[in-house]
């Protein structure tokens, strides 16, 4: 099937749709349509909101100085790396 095909069912249904089968391919639609302008340390992707929330969440670390030094964070690893 064509995507010019694929797209006229589509449509055909979405005039024949009820507000369940809309509300749901909105929601899809909608998470489809998001933008990934990053991604966290467990490289789970994030858009715009996301990567503002993680920013300032850094930020407050800062500020309330939950910091680690390199020589700390070497420390750190070396630990992990021997478990």
């Amino acid at each position: 099937m064509s995507i010019p095909e694929l797209k006229n069912i589509i449509k055909q249904k979405i005039d024949n749709a009820d507000e369940r089968v809309l509300r749901i391919i909105a929601s899809v639609l909608e998470e489809y349509s998001r933008e990934i302008v990053s991604y966290d340390a467990k490289n789970y992707p994030l858009d715009i909101e996301e990567y503002n929330y993680k920013v300032e969440e850094g930020f407050e670390d800062i500020k309330n100085n939950r910091l680690l030094s390199n020589a700390e964070m070497k420390l750190k690893i070396k630990q992990l790396k021997n478990r």
